[in-house]
């Protein structure tokens, strides 16, 4: 079965921002909440056997009930390698199974709403918010002086949790009972 309309949020940032641990958390969350969760991750690195630390498996762990991982080369849904040529973005979210929500862990050019994290370990601090209309808030482990979305502290995974579902009305999705 695909999913031909999904609601998707990015987090985006930069190397060691803390992208996977957002992500890990908010699946969390949004899971106690009762909500479906999907996951798509872009590496850019090759895809590793699973050893139950790689991040896609970190996103599975969490609760996510689908995670995509996708390399430059290849691509898998939930450890399962896939023999075709990588899809674009939403080709791979009309294949997902039905999730209320699908996190996009990466995918900084994504013409989708943005949540960029940013962490003074970084390897850039360079902004993504500035030059991208797409990213509709900050998650920051430092005070941030470009307040042009809201900010929240990295570790308020509570409140980025419920901008996110005030922002993509998930509160309207209906719930497992």
């Amino acid at each position: 079965m695909t999913n031909t309309h999904m609601t998707m949020i990015g987090i985006a940032g930069w190397k060691n921002s803390g992208k996977t641990t957002l992500v890990v958390r908010l699946v969390e969350t949004f899971t106690k909440r009762g909500f479906k969760i999907a996951t798509v991750k872009h590496a850019h690195h090759d895809l590793r056997p699973g050893d139950g630390t790689s991040d896609s498996e970190r996103h599975a762990q969490a609760g996510a009930c689908a995670v995509v991982i996708v390399s430059p080369a290849s691509w898998e849904i939930s450890g399962q390698r896939q023999e075709m040529p990588v899809p674009s973005l939403e080709e791979i979210a009309a294949r997902l199974a039905p999730a209320d929500l699908v996190l996009v862990e990466g995918y900084k050019s994504a013409q989708i709403p943005k949540i960029e994290v940013r962490r003074r370990a970084s390897a850039t601090d360079r902004p993504l918010a500035g030059n991208d209309p797409n990213v509709i808030a900050n998650a920051s482990d430092y005070a941030l002086t470009d307040r042009n979305v809201p900010v929240f502290a990295l570790d308020d995974v509570v409140g980025i949790a419920t901008f996110i579902e005030k922002t993509t009305n998930l509160a309207s999705h209906s719930r497992p009972e």
